[in-house]
This record gives structure tokens, sequence and C-alpha cells, in this order.
């Protein structure tokens, strides 16, 4: 199963949200990164189930907190 595209943003209290696409309809899905597990199935709005691999959840962690080193924001 190929990884679904995603992308960083942070909120006002810094915490790190995953904007997933869905790679059935595109529509970009919503998660605070804190509260996503590997492999964990997320419902889209079109049906389809979306879930990022261990590798995947990793490397939306690293893509945060090299977001949080480039503005000197304690990883908090």
């Amino acid at each position: 199963m190929k990884s679904p595209r995603f992308d960083i943003d942070l909120d006002k209290h810094y915490k790190a949200t995953v904007v997933i696409a869905c790679s059935a309809c595109g529509h970009e899905n919503r998660h605070h990164l804190a509260s996503l597990q590997p492999d964990s199935t997320l419902a889209c709005v079109c049906g389809s189930d979306i879930s990022l691999t261990a590798y995947g959840l990793q490397s939306a962690h690293d893509k945060a907190a090299a977001i949080k080193a480039a503005y000197h924001i304690n990883a908090a």
C-alpha cells in the first residue's frame, strides 16, 4: 500500500497537525500528530480509508521537528 501524501501545519500553540490528502478524492484530512498511531485507519468524507505506516508517521514527526527547529521553537 502506498503511503498517502501529507503536510504539517503548526497551530498557535505550536502543536503539529498532519494534513493528509486522500488518494481517492484528494480531500485534505486534518489530525493532530500526537493523536495518530501507526497503521491506524482514518475515514475520509468520501468513505475511503487512510492510514500512515510507522515509517510515514516517523517521517511526519521528523518533518514537524524540522519546522520547529527552523523557527527556533522549543519542542515541547
